[in-house]
């Protein structure tokens, strides 16, 4: 890293309170400091660091740029002080940058500008000189004088000045309006922002844009003489038309433009803060209900009994609990129970210590006394779940028997359909050996032919399952289809599958049919590879 990036480093090191302490020793300084003076001035400020940690510190800063060193020989009286390191320390110019931004940006809570409606009533009455100066007549260099220049200048720095305070209150009126766990001091800030003072100055910003965008509309034909114009008034117009330096704010018709965009009635700053505070008008409602409800003289724990025995109102106690804690209950269960309602009975840790002997600490018994309590007897519970796991299977064994016994084609009722399926679709996942590939799934095989012709079926009640130029048949894992099903098949030309997976075809169930019967009509719901 060759820039000054590195001189912001200080900021995030685990240290860094200690290299903020001394950057504002050095920055606040005149003259250049030695590492005693440095050490003299923070323990004056309250922090207390040893002379050679601050020294450490120090050669930490020099390192990264934020801190120039001299050697200062002024007093020397001796060769080997001049050869010893005496050092005078000074922040460098990008340390003192560094740490006014982190003073004036980064410490502490930003406190919210005032916004100025003065800089506004600057911006409308320039803005309406200028349409009155140039409104009339063409677009002209040659009526571009000082005092046009003048008012372009003053409308820009004050257009500055507005929109940083704005901006501003708008970030805090989002920081406020976004929660609705605010205290009653928070809940008094917004409520004073949102109708005491912002309500007036959305007023008067709803007007005064109004005013300025009417006068933008009629100077917009002169933005570009006025970028251009502001440019050639520069000092430093020469290294603006190199490059070498931008414009200031009003030298580019891009500026004009932007302005005229803050200033929009609808899509505007000014718009959109007027709506910002019309969407926070329900979160400082919510705020002060509940400030409102809980109020008053009432203990922590009167009011947790309160709300008990709310909730046990039988028609409505869920709703109540709901609204109750609904949001962020995490941070309204917890708290903390106050000096003057604690209970009549302390808790064990709360209550008078007693020294227990040496000999029951030794040999002293622990765990509990008596005999221990019995399991709870879940027979009925296991009873109940073994003979619905029973019925299960017998109703698959029943289904599985029902395909095995099935010529190919055949129709199937629903349940022995969805076993055939089953196996089918992890038939159609595997990979072809030959003529062949076989899948298994819960105890049933299935083995797809690949005939190159016709078509294999799948009937159930209400649906069916194509397979085009393949034909399924079904046995048990690691035995042959039975023989009535290889006799429907005799004579059947089998070729070697090429495919990665089989596609098939599922249709809702529209009449009889039979596997090469493609004529029939079907609405088609799913197709595809497997």
């Amino acid at each position: 890293m060759t820039d000054a990036r590195k001189s912001v480093g200080y900021l995030v090191r685990p240290e860094s309170s200690e290299y903020i302490a001394i950057m504002d020793v050095l920055e606040g300084s005149v003259a250049d400091l030695t590492v005693s003076e440095v050490a003299t001035a923070l323990s004056a400020a309250g922090l207390r660091l040893d002379a050679r940690l601050v020294e450490t510190r120090l050669d930490a800063l020099k390192d990264i740029g934020a801190v120039s060193v001299r050697s200062d020989t002024s007093h020397a009286r001796r060769y080997a002080e001049i050869l010893a390191r005496n050092w005078r320390y000074t922040a460098s110019p990008a340390g003192r940058h560094v740490q006014r931004f982190y003073r004036q940006v980064l410490a502490g809570t930003v406190t919210v500008r005032e916004i100025p409606i003065v800089s506004l009533g600057r911006i409308v009455s320039h803005l309406e000189q200028l349409t009155a100066a140039l409104g009339a007549g063409e677009p002209d260099a040659d009526r571009l004088d000082a005092t046009v220049l003048d008012a372009v200048n003053a409308v820009f720095t004050s257009h500055d000045d507005l929109d940083a305070a704005l901006v501003g209150a708008e970030d805090a009126l989002i920081g406020l309006a976004d929660r609705f766990d605010l205290d009653e001091e928070h809940t008094n800030d917004l409520k004073g922002l949102l109708v005491d003072y912002a309500t007036r100055v959305a007023a008067e910003l709803d007007s005064g844009s109004a005013r300025a965008a009417a006068a933008l509309a009629v100077l917009q034909p002169w933005f570009a003489l006025l970028a251009q114009a502001a440019v050639d008034a520069s000092q430093a117009r020469d290294l603006i038309a190199v490059g070498a330096l931008s414009a200031s704010r009003g030298g580019r018709a891009e500026d004009w433009e932007g302005l005229y965009a803050w200033f929009d009635a609808r899509t505007g700053r000014a718009a959109r803060f007027s709506l910002r505070l019309v969407r926070a008008l329900p979160s400082m409602h919510a705020n002060l209900r509940r400030l409102h409800s809980s109020a008053g003289t009432a203990s922590t724990r009167s009011r947790a009994l309160a709300l008990a025995r709310a909730v046990l109102t039988p028609q409505i106690g869920v709703q109540i609990f709901q609204a109750a804690l609904g949001d962020h209950s995490w941070r309204k269960l917890y708290g903390q129970a106050e000096e003057d309602d604690r209970g009549r009975n302390p808790s064990w840790r709360g209550g008078p210590q007693v020294p227990v002997p040496t000999l029951l600490r030794t040999v002293g018994r622990s765990g509990p006394r008596g005999r221990g309590a019995a399991p709870r007897d879940d027979t009925a519970a296991k009873a109940q779940v073994a003979e619905a796991r029973a019925r299960r299977q017998a109703e698959h064994q029943r289904a599985l028997a029902a395909v095995l016994a099935a010529l190919p084609g055949q129709q199937l009722d629903e349940v022995a359909a969805r076993a055939a399926l089953a196996a089918l679709m992890a038939a159609a996942r595997a990979g072809a050996t030959g003529p062949r590939r076989t899948g298994s799934n819960g105890g049933l095989a299935c083995t797809l032919l690949h005939t190159s012709s016709g078509t294999g079926i799948l009937h159930a009640p209400t649906w069916r399952v194509l397979l085009p130029g393949r034909i399924p048949l079904f046995h048990r894992p690691g035995q042959r289809p039975s023989v009535a099903a290889l006799a429907a098949l005799a004579g059947t030309t089998t070729t070697d599958d090429p495919s990665a997976h089989a596609t098939l075809r599922i249709t809702p169930h529209t009449g009889p049919s039979t596997p090469d019967n493609d004529a029939s009509p079907f609405v088609p719901r799913q197709e595809g590879a497997a």
